[in-house]
């Protein structure tokens, strides 16, 4: 696909920073505001490196793949962004910078060859996902097998191929 404008990849990353950078800065003028509760301390754990001492934040940082690579997926990334932005945590989450995205990286092929997970009949969950990934597997479904709804959001997390026999 050619195109005569800017790359998509720039344009979005573009639209998305502004999109946080407006949400960062409406809450630091939120917290700024005279009366306004104090944000929770975040949770440190001491660690000793090279033999000094040195805090170490916790917090859990969690990485969405986001695939665009036309208009529609664009589209439905910004959607995406809108439902996110209407549960608390979420909001939380983004403005905190504990929420992330990143490009999904472009398969070179439809259907990916190597080695692979069989599983021929039950539940798969994210615990059998995240096994195939550590692996580098992709996961074939036999007949009897079904995919949950988060083994599936952990399979697009960890760019996992999940293929379903007919």
């Amino acid at each position: 696909m050619t195109s005569s404008g800017p790359d998509l990849r720039d344009l979005v990353a573009s639209v998305v920073k502004e999109m946080v950078g407006d949400l960062v800065k409406d809450a630091v003028r939120d917290q700024m505001r005279p009366g306004a509760p104090a944000a929770p301390p975040t949770p440190t754990a001491p660690s000793n490196i090279g033999g000094e001492s040195v805090t170490v934040r916790e917090h859990r940082v969690r990485t969405e793949a986001v695939r665009i690579t036309n208009d529609a997926e664009l589209d439905q990334f910004a959607r995406q962004l809108l439902a996110l932005f209407e549960n608390p945590k979420n909001r939380q989450d983004l403005r905190a910078g504990r929420l992330t995205f990143r490009l999904a990286k472009a398969s070179s092929s439809a259907t990916p060859t190597g080695p692979a997970t069989r599983i021929e009949r039950g539940a798969v969950t994210e615990r059998q996902v995240k096994t195939a990934a550590e692996c580098g597997h992709r996961i074939i479904l036999g007949r009897r097998a079904v995919l949950t709804p988060l083994g599936r959001e952990k399979a697009r997390a960890l760019n996992v191929h999940i293929e379903k026999e007919r």
